[in-house]
C-alpha cells in the first residue's frame, strides 16, 4: 500500500503542477527535493534528536544538489531525486532514526522515483528547459572551451608549460561556474598526473573539492589562475583580453551595443 500511494502522490503532485503552471519554475523541483530529504531530520526530532546530526549532514548534500542543479541543469536534480530513493531502501542500515515510521522508507522511495521520472519525462519532451539559460555557466562555456582546445593543441605540440598556461587562462573565465571551475581543476589535476607533479596532483584534489562546494555561493578569488603554485584564496589581477569575455557572460541578456556582444 504504501508503494501504492507513493506513486499516485507523486504523479498526482506532477499533473497537478504541470496543470497550474508550477513547474515552467525551474525551482520548483529542487524545492521538492530539499523538502523531501529534510522529512527525516523531523523524524529525529520526533525520535529523540540522537540521529539529528547524520541527518541534517545528508539534508545538506541533498540541499546542495538541488542549489546546483537548479543553478546549473536539472538532470541533477533529477540523479538527486533518485538517488534520494535509493537512500530511502538502505536508510535504516545506514542511520538509527527512531522516529522514521515504519512505512516511511517505502513510500519516499517510490515517490521519489517517480518524480524523478517524471521530471526526466519533462525535460525530454522539452516541455521544461533542463540547462539554465541565463546561467553564466552557458554563457562562459565556449571561452573556456577554446582554452581548453588551446591547452591540449600546445600539449600535443611539445609544451606542457604553455598548455598549463591556457588551463590557467580557462579558469579566470570560468571560474564562476561550479561546472567549468570543477571542469577546468580536474584538467589541471590531469596535467600533473601526465607530467608526475606531486604538488600539483595533491593541490589540485584539494582545489577540485574545493570548487564542488564553494562555487555555487560565490566563494570564488577573482582573477586567482587555480594552479597549485599560486595561493588557493588570492585573487589576482585578470588579464586585460579577459576582462571583456567574463564581463559579457555575467550579464544577463547579451547588449549588442556593449560589454554583451561576443
Amino acid at each position: 500500500m504504501e508503494y501504492l500511494f507513493g506513486v499516485a502522490l507523486a504523479l498526482g503532485v506532477g499533473i497537478a503542477t504541470t496543470l497550474a503552471g508550477f513547474d515552467r519554475d525551474r525551482s520548483l523541483y529542487p524545492a521538492i527535493l530539499v523538502v523531501v530529504a529534510s522529512y527525516y531530520d523531523l523524524f529525529a526530532v520526533m525520535g529523540g534528536g540522537a540521529a539529528l546530526g547524520w541527518e541534517t549532514g545528508v539534508t545538506f548534500a541533498f540541499a546542495l544538489a538541488a542549489t546546483i542543479g537548479f543553478r546549473t541543469n536539472l538532470w541533477i536534480v533529477v540523479a538527486a531525486l533518485a538517488g534520494h530513493g535509493l537512500l530511502d531502501s538502505i536508510h535504516g542500515q545506514l542511520i538509527g532514526n527512531a522516529g522514521v515510521p515504519a512505512w516511511w522508507p517505502m513510500f519516499c522511495l517510490t515517490y521519489d522515483v517517480v518524480a524523478a521520472a517524471y521530471l526526466a519525462w519533462r525535460l525530454l519532451s522539452g516541455k521544461i528547459e533542463a540547462a539554465n539559460t541565463k546561467s553564466f555557466d552557458r554563457r562562459a562555456r565556449s571561452h573556456v572551451d577554446a582554452e581548453l582546445a588551446a591547452a591540449s593543441a600546445a600539449e600535443l605540440g611539445g609544451d606542457p608549460l604553455a598548455g598549463f598556461r591556457r588551463l590557467e587562462r580557462a579558469h579566470v573565465l570560468g571560474q564562476r561556474s561550479t561546472v567549468q571551475h570543477v571542469r577546468v581543476h580536474l584538467r589541471m589535476l590531469m596535467w600533473g598526473i601526465r607530467h608526475h607533479d606531486l604538488r600539483e596532483v595533491v593541490g589540485q584534489i584539494l582545489r577540485v573539492i574545493g570548487a564542488a562546494a564553494g562555487t555555487w555561493v560565490g566563494f570564488v578569488p577573482e582573477g586567482n589562475t587555480g594552479g597549485a603554485n599560486v595561493g588557493a584564496f588570492k585573487s589576482m589581477a585578470i588579464p586585460e583580453d579577459l576582462v571583456r569575455p567574463i564581463r559579457s557572460a555575467r550579464v544577463s541578456v547579451p547588449n549588442t551595443h556593449g560589454l554583451g556582444a561576443q
